[in-house]
C-alpha cells in the first residue's frame, strides 16, 4: 500500500491579513482535522517526512524552517497542494527579507541552531493572538518574527509566554533540529504544546503537554493605539512585498529589517524612559521595568569582565518591549533627512559613552550600524571621533579612500601662505606655538595617505623622534570646541587635491637628503652674501652656520632648529639655537635678500621643483 497517497481529509493553509500559516501549525490542524484525529507522527509519516509512525522515528531536521525539494513535493501531493503553497509556510520563504539564512544546512543540527539564533529567526517558538486561535486554531508564520507585536485583525498585543508552563509559546526543540514535541499525541490547536516544568511533567510515555488553553489568555487591547498599529502596518507591508525606504531612498527588505534590529538592540542597550515617544501606560511601565532590570544587572556586574546582557545577540522575547521600541524605530527610519536620524540616536549614543567608555567607538560594529545609522553615529561622535573620521579621508569632506599624493611632497611645516590664509584663522586662541601648529597640519596631511598613527606620521616628514604629535590633541580639541573641524577638514583636503594634481611638486625628502651635510655656508658664498648685504668683515663661522640654517629652512619649508647646522652637535644644540636667535635679531633683516638669492640658486642647482604652496 502506498503510504504517500493523498490524505482522506486535506485542508487549505490559512492566509489573510496576518500572513500565511506556519508549516507546523498546518500539520497540527491537518492531524486534528482528520475524520478520526491522528497524532502528528501519522501525518508526517503519510506525507513522507518520516519513514515510520513511531515516537522514536528519525525526525526531519529544520522542522518548519525548510524542507528538501523532494519533501516539499511529496507533502504537497499528499495534501493536494503545490510546492509553492508549502514554501510560503516555511521560514525559508523569508530568507533575504527579514534575515539571511546563508550557511543553514538541513543535514547539520548545529548550523540550524547557530544560523537561526544569530538571525533572530524565532524558529523554535512563536507568539500568538488568542483571538485568532479561537477562530481557527492556526498560528501565523510571521508571529515567529521579532517584528510582530500586535494582531492587526483584532488589535491585540501578541502573547509570547504561556501563563501555565511559563515557557515561550509554540516551543520546539532547537537542540534536536527544531523537532516538535509530543509527536505521538493528537494535537489540539490552540492549546499549549510545551512540556510542563521540572517536577510537574511526567517522563517518557507518561509525559503530557502543558495543555493551557491559549485561546483564553488575556492580553492588552491596542486597537485604539494608532501609532503602534501604523508601525505594525508598515512592517507587515514590507513582509508582503512592499518596497521599504529609508530617508526617502529605496532599500532592500533585509537592509530595512537590519536597521530595525540595530535600533531595537541599541534602545535595549542604552534607552531610558522618555526616549521612545508616547506609549500606553502599561508599555511605558514595562519599558521602565526593563531599563531598571538592565541597569541593576550592570551594577552587579561592575568591574567584571564581560556581561550577561547582549542586546544585539539575544532576540527580544517580550512583545511589550517590541511594541514599545519598534514604532520609534520605524518613525526614525522614516525621517525626512539625516539630521532627524542623528538627533534621534544622539541620546542613545551619548548614554552609551557612559556605559562603554572608550569602547563607545565600537558601537557601530557591535550593533551593525550601517548607512544612515552609521552616519548618525559618526556625526554624534564627531567632536570625539578619531582623526580619520573627523578631518581625515573618512570625513565629510574626504574621499572615503586614502589620498594618492606622495608624502615626500609634504613639507615639515605646512606652507606659510596656506597656513596664514586657511589654518591660522581656525586656530586663533590655541595655546601652542605656530611652529607646532604648522607641523601638526603637515602630519594631518600625511595621515590622509595611509594608516599612520599620530606619532608615526612624523617619520615621512623626516621628523621622527623630534615630534610625537603632542600638539595634535590640543589642536583637535580646540577645533571641536570652536566647531571648526569641518572647515579644517575642507582646507586639508583642498591641499591634498592640489598635491594630487599634475604638479610639478617639490620632493622635500630628496632635498633633505641632498642637504644633510649642509652645516654652514661655504666661504665664497658667504662673502658674496655679506658684500651684497653691505656687512663689514667680521668673524664669520657662526654667521655662516646660521645663514645655512636659514637657507635650509627656506628650501625645505621647515624651521632652522631642524637643520643640520643647528643639530650637528647634540651636546651644543641649546647653545646653537640661542646663537641663531641672536642672528635673527641682529643680522637676518640685513642679510635676508642676499640669502634668498642664494637659496634660489641652490634650489636650481639641486634641480628642485617649485614649492607646491598656492600662488
Amino acid at each position: 500500500m502506498n503510504r504517500l497517497r493523498p490524505l482522506s481529509t486535506a485542508i487549505r493553509p490559512l492566509e489573510g491579513p496576518e500572513g500565511p500559516e506556519a508549516f507546523a501549525s498546518y500539520v497540527d490542524r491537518l492531524a486534528a482535522g482528520q475524520l478520526i484525529p491522528v497524532p502528528v507522527s501519522t501525518i508526517m509519516y503519510h506525507t513522507g517526512l518520516i519513514s515510520e509512525d513511531a515516537h522514536d522515528a528519525r525526525m526531519p531536521v529544520g522542522y518548519g524552517i525548510d524542507l528538501s525539494p523532494g519533501q516539499r513535493l511529496a507533502f504537497a501531493r499528499a495534501c493536494r497542494l503545490t510546492p509553492e503553497n508549502i514554501q510560503q509556510m516555511l521560514l525559508r520563504d523569508l530568507d533575504g527579507v527579514v534575515f539571511d539564512l546563508t550557511g543553514l544546512n538541513l543535514q547539520d543540527i548545529n548550523s540550524i541552531m547557530t544560523v537561526t539564533r544569530n538571525e533572530w529567526s524565532g524558529a523554535s517558538g512563536s507568539a500568538c493572538c488568542p483571538a485568532c486561535l479561537e477562530e481557527n486554531g492556526a498560528w501565523r508564520l510571521r508571529w515567529k518574527l521579532w517584528t510582530s507585536f500586535v494582531c492587526l485583525t483584532h488589535g491585540l498585543l501578541l502573547v509570547a509566554r504561556c501563563p501555565r508552563c511559563e515557557r515561550r509559546t509554540g516551543n520546539y526543540r532547537p537542540d534536536l533540529g527544531n523537532q516538535p514535541r509530543f509527536i505521538t499525541h493528537v494535537p489540539v490547536p490552540g492549546l499549549c504544546a510545551n512540556p510542563l516544568g521540572k517536577g510537574v511533567a511526567g517522563t517518557g510515555r507518561a509525559s503530557r503537554p502543558c495543555g493551557c488553553d491559549l485561546r483564553e489568555v488575556e492580553t492588552a487591547d491596542l486597537s485604539s493605539e494608532s501609532r503602534l498599529l501604523e508601525a505594525q502596518h508598515k512592517i507587515n507591508a514590507v513582509l508582503d512585498g512592499a518596497a521599504p525606504a529609508v530617508l526617502g531612498e529605496p532599500v532592500t527588505p533585509v537592509a530595512y529589517f537590519g536597521h530595525l534590529r540595530s535600533l531595537l538592540a541599541l534602545a535595549r542597550h542604552a534607552g531610558q524612559p522618555g526616549d521612545l515617544g508616547t506609549l500606553p501606560l502599561f508599555l511605558e511601565q514595562a519599558w521602565q521595568q526593563a531599563c531598571e532590570g538592565r541597569d541593576d544587572l550592570r551594577e552587579v556586574e561592575a568591574g567584571k569582565r564581560g556581561t550577561a546582557f547582549h542586546a544585539y545577540k539575544a532576540a527580544p522575547d517580550d512583545p511589550r518591549l517590541v511594541a514599545a521600541i519598534l514604532p520609534w524605530a520605524v518613525e526614525l527610519l522614516a525621517s525626512p533627512d539625516q539630521a532627524g536620524i542623528t538627533e534621534g540616536l544622539r541620546p542613545l549614543v551619548e548614554r552609551s559613552r557612559t556605559i562603554r567608555g572608550s569602547a563607545v567607538r565600537a558601537l557601530g560594529r557591535d550593533f551593525h550600524l550601517d548607512g544612515p545609522l552609521a552616519a548618525a553615529l559618526n556625526e554624534v561622535m564627531a567632536h570625539r571621533a578619531l582623526t580619520h573620521r573627523t578631518v581625515g579621508h573618512l570625513a565629510a569632506s574626504g574621499t572615503g579612500e586614502y589620498r594618492t599624493f606622495k608624502t615626500e611632497h609634504v613639507p615639515q611645516l605646512i606652507w606659510q601662505e596656506d597656513y596664514d590664509r586657511d589654518f591660522r584663522p581656525l586656530l586663533e586662541g590655541l595655546s601652542i606655538e605656530e611652529l607646532s601648529a604648522r607641523v601638526a597640519v603637515s602630519m594631518a596631511l600625511v595621515r590622509l595617505t595611509g594608516q599612520y598613527s599620530v606619532a608615526d606620521s612624523a617619520f615621512p616628514l623626516g621628523l621622527g623622534g623630534l615630534f610625537k604629535g603632542a600638539s595634535t590633541n590640543p589642536m583637535m580639541i580646540h577645533l571641536g570646541q570652536t566647531g571648526d573641524k569641518d572647515a579644517f577638514a575642507r582646507a586639508l583636503h583642498t591641499l591634498a587635491t592640489r598635491l594630487e594634481g599634475p604638479g610639478p611638486h617639490r620632493d622635500y625628502r630628496a632635498a633633505q637628503q641632498a642637504l644633510e651635510d649642509f652645516v654652514e655656508l661655504d666661504a665664497d658664498a658667504w662673502e658674496n652674501c655679506r658684500n651684497a648685504a653691505g656687512l663689514q668683515p667680521t668673524k664669520s663661522a657662526a654667521l655662516q652656520r646660521n645663514a645655512a640654517a636659514w637657507i635650509w629652512a627656506q628650501i625645505l619649508s621647515s624651521h632652522p632648529n631642524f637643520s643640520p647646522a643647528l643639530r650637528s652637535r647634540a651636546s651644543a644644540q641649546a647653545s646653537a639655537r640661542e646663537m641663531y636667535r641672536r642672528f635673527e635679531a641682529t643680522h637676518l633683516n640685513t642679510l635676508r635678500e642676499a640669502l634668498t638669492v642664494q637659496a634660489r640658486w641652490m634650489e636650481e642647482e639641486l634641480g628642485l621643483a617649485p614649492p607646491s604652496s598656492s600662488p
